[in-house]
């Protein structure tokens, strides 16, 4: 997302952002969590996510699903997942930390869209010896998750995927026609 855009995006208060740095939890697994619930609203996300830690759900994993077992719940063209319970808990928080801020900010968390979610390989802590002399290295993984109120939405009509990432694309069209003309 553009530097410019996100800035005033923040000005005039229409989006909400919560950030988690230095999480230990698998980089591989919050990298699908984040493409997953990228573009939908922020109630569907956080419901999805319980779902998961329910393990009724299923995560599709994209990229890094050479020996993952497919799932019955899966629809779609990836049919291999997982249910990555201790990585949705951690995006759950990071979700409630989101409604939270929308709501400091005085908008509609009923109208909430997910615009960016992202996950990044943190910082490695330094490696440390258990009581047999083996290596043990911690994982570390970075996540961002903003959220943007959008009066088009309406709550109550059934949206597909597409029809959300349509919807968000022009939206930010729109700011970024009007941050590029000053």
């Amino acid at each position: 997302m553009d530097a410019k855009l996100l800035q005033e995006l923040k000005k005039s208060k229409k989006i909400a952002m919560a950030r988690g740095f230095n999480l230990p939890i698998s980089t591989k697994s919050s990298v699908h969590v984040a493409r997953y619930i990228k573009f939908l609203p922020l109630n569907k996300a956080k419901r999805i996510l319980k779902e998961v830690i329910e393990k009724r759900r299923a995560i599709p994993y994209f990229r890094y699903n050479r020996d993952i077992p497919h799932r019955k719940e899966l629809d779609g063209p990836v049919k291999s997942g997982r249910y990555p319970v201790k990585v949705a808990k951690y995006f759950l928080r990071l979700l409630n930390s989101v409604e939270k801020n929308a709501q400091f900010l005085g908008l509609n968390t009923e109208k909430m869209i997910i615009i960016h979610s992202a996950a990044y390989k943190g910082v490695k802590p330094p490696a440390r010896m258990d009581y047999r002399g083996r290596i043990i290295r911690g994982k570390s993984t970075h996540i961002e998750i903003i959220a943007m109120e959008v009066d088009q939405y309406d709550p109550s009509k059934r949206y597909s995927r597409k029809a959300f990432k349509k919807l968000i694309k022009d939206i930010l069209k729109e700011w970024y026609l009007k941050v590029s003309k000053k």
